[in-house]
């Protein structure tokens, strides 16, 4: 039982352009989110949300298993609990957690900053636990995207809090199960490991809701919070649906490096919602991020994505060319 994955030259251009995809969903996500939380339980928020996405994914998890050869193996199984737990379950409720807590305590921009390091967690380990190469140009690629997003956060001096903790640790959680996520991803297709992450999740969520007799904050939602679950939801199904299917594609590595640009997209989105305008230090933020991004990626995988557009281009949506 396994799933082919698809040849790399075929594979590398439109797995590249799903995970920009994701990134792209994530800035909108992350500003959505802003509003779709405020004045819940953040707990019931979401435990409802993750498991409305697990709900949605059932035609993609049903479409991608005809992708195995049989049935899945015990170590499939486990790995895919696994993903649930420590990708769809506990660093959500550590997130929430701690931004609210750092919020309060006034270290909102460092917790915000700590999680924008993820790339940085997900690169390491996939040098030493996937064997993935290690490009000199990925320091530099470090930098730019560090010190991009310090630009853009306008970070001067840490204060760290409990709710950083919290956040730092729901990070490093998000990066070992990316990771855990992409061995996965050699044996299995995107989709099925989508569900896995977000159905087991949904699980250990709702175990957590019961045993902490949180139950009654989800029948306090109020309509126009449920609304916004809803629109929380969709956003995270396309999150999950385009970034498990372009991860099997891309090295961990650049893949997370990617992700950095949703950073900036919220920033923007952010700014013009206050009716406020970048400073100077912002916008060369925001510029050094899409060079780190850049730089990450590479000339080959840029050749091979702008190849395959090309190509796409002329051939139109037939599937033998």
């Amino acid at each position: 039982m396994s799933a082919s994955p698809a040849p790399p030259a075929l594979a590398r251009g439109p797995g590249l352009l799903l995970v920009v995809s994701t990134a792209v969903i994530s800035g909108v996500s992350t500003f959505v989110n802003a509003y779709a939380v405020h004045g819940t339980n953040s707990d019931a928020f979401v435990t409802v949300r993750n498991v409305t996405v697990a709900a949605m994914l059932i035609p993609l998890a049903l479409l991608a298993r005809r992708e195995l050869s049989g049935p899945l193996r015990a170590v499939d199984w486990g790995r895919l609990l696994l993903i649930g737990l420590i990708g769809g379950a506990i660093p959500f409720l550590l997130f929430f957690h701690g931004l609210a807590l750092a919020a309060a305590a006034g270290g909102g921009l460092t917790a915000s900053f700590l999680y924008r390091t993820l790339f940085l967690m997900a690169t390491v380990l996939g040098v030493l636990y996937l064997k993935e190469r290690f490009h000199p140009r990925v320091a530099v690629a470090a930098a730019l995207l560090l010190g991009g997003n310090y630009l853009l956060l306008q970070l001067t001096s840490p204060i760290w809090t409990t709710g950083s903790l919290y956040v730092f640790a729901a990070t490093l959680l998000w990066a070992v199960e990316y990771t855990i996520s992409k061995r996965t991803l050699r044996d299995l297709p995107g989709g099925v490991v989508a569900m896995g992450r977000m159905g087991f999740g949904g699980v250990f969520l709702v175990a957590y809701l019961l045993l902490t007799a949180q139950v009654g904050a989800v029948a306090a939602l109020s309509g126009g919070q449920w609304t916004w679950v809803l629109i929380s939801a969709v956003l995270l199904t396309a999150f999950v649906a385009t970034w498990y299917t372009g991860l099997r594609r891309v090295d961990l590595g650049i893949a997370a490096s990617v992700l950095v640009l949703g950073f900036p997209i919220t920033f923007v989105l952010s700014t013009l919602a206050t009716g406020a305008s970048l400073t100077l230090d912002q916008a060369v933020g925001v510029a050094a991020v899409v060079a780190g991004v850049v730089v990450a990626v590479g000339y080959s995988l840029l050749r091979d994505t702008w190849t395959f557009l090309t190509r796409r281009a002329r051939t139109g949506l037939d599937p033998a060319a």
